[in-house]
């Protein structure tokens, strides 16, 4: 069986290991106004900031994100609204604001710690968020503007359960594949744990919306008491289309530290964000977090399993492409 309601102690506490912008950012500008993108000390935030947070733990995820960063100028009664979202490949909150802050001006961002797990910022596993090295309480300056448009971007059409059997996940599907028939070996037709991804078909009928079996905690997953559970990761969906962050299927993956890997035609890993990482980007998580995740909920092997005869892992924008595929409502035609 996988999770269960009776929760053990959590591990260790939440920490913020980064900020954009980092605490007086923009409050020293250089003589010569001007509107940048760098996050460097000197250079004044744009008008259209979108504030990030990076932790060193996975998150409960939820609308009780938005409880959990207040940012104001002056008096907190000035607070603006921002809304987050939460990467959870590189554990990232992102707030985003529906209108910009105002020019040349000083701005307060306020980590807020709460007593509510429903609201703020906590650990998958309950943990509490505590202070650290970085402050939870930074100010920063805008500049005169926003950001300097960046020029437009390819974009790489949007995955598709048959792209992501035959590209990011075509590794996962030596084990996780319909058997044939009973003269296999084991002699059973059925795919490990119910989850073929060795098509579009399989990945339709049991990934999109169906309970792991690992996440289960009965014979059914209609329990009034589990549809909103205390403890994360009960009855979890492997794909829970709009919701990387509760889908066991990403959890799985990030269980592997080879995951986070570089591709093939990659030279360099940089985070996507501002918010910096030390020693570059695309860590994969610390060995401890590994060991929580599995305690807590993310039961036997990390996908894609090991085999004898293979080292088959992801690399870091096959974890970042399915999340986005999830992120963007899992889209997958019924097969006929």
């Amino acid at each position: 069986m996988g999770a269960r309601d009776d929760a053990p102690a959590h591990g260790a506490p939440l920490h913020v290991l980064a900020t954009y912008p980092a605490d007086g950012q923009g409050t020293d500008p250089p003589a010569v106004p001007r509107v940048c993108n760098s996050p460097t000390p000197d250079c004044p935030v744009p008008t259209d900031v979108a504030i990030e947070l990076r932790f060193d733990r996975f998150l409960r995820p939820g609308g009780g994100l938005a409880a959990g960063l207040q940012v104001f100028t002056g008096d907190i009664a000035n607070s603006v609204s921002f809304t987050p979202e939460y990467d959870l490949v590189e554990r990232v909150v992102v707030f985003r604001s529906s209108r910009r802050l105002q020019p040349n001006t000083l701005y307060t961002a306020q980590i807020v710690i709460s007593s509510d797990p429903a609201r703020g910022f906590w650990a998958f596993d309950r943990a509490p968020l505590e202070a650290g090295d970085v402050p939870l309480r930074f100010s920063f300056s805008t500049g005169s503007g926003p950001s300097v448009a960046a020029p437009p971007q390819r974009v790489a059409p949007p995955d598709t359960c048959e792209t992501l059997t035959t590209g990011p996940l075509r590794s996962c599907t030596s084990c996780h594949v319909t058997q044939p028939g009973a003269d296999t070996i084991p002699p059973s037709k059925y795919p490990p744990m119910g989850l073929d991804l060795s098509n579009a078909r399989g990945f339709f009928y049991t990934a999109i919306q169906h309970v792991a079996h690992e996440a289960e905690t009965g014979n059914t997953a209609v329990d009034d008491g589990l549809q909103a559970p205390s403890r994360f990761g009960v009855q979890m969906n492997v794909v829970d289309p709009g919701f990387p962050a509760t889908s066991y299927l990403m959890y799985k993956l990030l269980e592997k530290p080879e995951n986070y890997r570089l591709g093939d035609s990659e030279a360099t890993c940089v985070t996507g964000y501002h918010a910096p990482v030390s020693e570059g980007g695309c860590r994969p998580p610390a060995a401890a977090e590994l060991v929580q995740l599995r305690e807590w909920f993310v039961r036997g092997d990390p996908m894609p399993k090991d085999q004898p005869a293979s080292t088959a892992s992801l690399s870091h924008s096959d974890l970042l492409r399915t999340a986005a595929w999830i992120a963007a409502g899992a889209p997958c035609s019924p097969p006929d």
